[in-house]
């Protein structure tokens, strides 16, 4: 079921008090110095049994991206404190970066822990029923994330990153095409279940999750009208060798987040090695 705007502020209230200063609270950006705050975004339950969580953050600071390599400064605890959690930390906030699989009598013994500018913050994750989402669909309006794929017939991947979706390789200094296939069904009613207010029918963006130095991306965000099939093409150009992780974010009209209720949108986690 959806959560009610009166649940979801109590949960960002629960998320931030005793983590981040009133300056590292979502909507409030200050130029830099601030603490990056982890945030637990809900929970849900797989077919399996077991159960998903699903975490974010937020850079409160507008003119400091904050790179912190996991370990000391980005862990979690009790280990293993490499869970594929992103080190690389733009401006602002986003969603739905890192899933986890947790049994599904998961005890809630599990913290995310970020130190940025010398400050620290952690969430505590746990599988409480206030908490509980549904970001495959939208009970509300049967709405369902696109689908992203990486051939044309390929198969196709939805809903929060879950593993490795995709790998490639590349040189520094030279454009690595980045090259997807991307389409989203309309909704049962039209979607109108965020009183009417919809976006950009679809929209294709790619961030860097991990690795060693920067990524220049040609075009980061590319927006369509049509939710039919679309094949968006951009390119990614790495500073440095080693092994990034990229992460492709296909949102429909709901936008980011699906509009802080986390359904409807997909990301897929692209490993490239790239060589000297």
């Amino acid at each position: 079921m959806r959560m009610s705007p009166a649940v979801m502020l109590c949960a960002l209230m629960t998320l931030t008090v005793g983590v981040a200063p009133a300056s590292a609270q979502p909507g409030s950006l200050r130029a830099f110095g601030s603490q990056v705050a982890p945030m637990f975004e809900g929970w849900y339950r797989n077919a399996d049994g077991t159960a998903t969580i699903l975490v974010g953050f937020f850079n409160p600071n507008a003119d400091q991206t904050i790179d912190l390599p996991v370990g000391e400064l980005n862990r979690f605890e009790p280990g293993p404190e490499d869970l594929g959690q992103p080190t690389h930390f733009p401006p602002g906030r986003a969603w739905g970066v890192l899933s986890i699989q947790v049994p599904g009598d998961f005890d809630g013994d599990l913290r995310w822990v970020l130190t940025a500018n010398d400050q620290p913050a952690s969430i505590p994750l746990h599988l409480r029923p206030p908490y509980f989402i549904e970001p495959l669909r939208d009970a509300a309006d049967g709405n369902e994330p696109p689908t992203i794929r990486f051939a044309s017939a390929g198969p196709g991947v939805t809903g929060p990153p879950i593993g490795i979706a995709h790998t490639l390789s590349a040189s520094v200094g030279t454009p690595l095409e980045l090259s997807v296939w991307t389409s989203d069904v309309k909704p049962e009613g039209g979607g109108e279940a965020l009183g009417g207010f919809r976006q950009a029918a679809l929209t294709l963006r790619w961030h860097l999750h991990r690795g060693p130095a920067d990524v220049e991306f040609g075009e980061p965000s590319q927006r369509f009208t049509d939710s039919a099939d679309q094949n968006p093409i951009t390119t990614a150009t790495f500073a440095a060798p080693g092994e990034y992780v990229l992460r492709a974010e296909a949102l429909d009209g709901t936008g980011v987040g699906g509009g802080g209720f986390q359904c409807c949108w997909t990301s897929a986690l692209v490993v490239v090695t790239v060589s000297p």
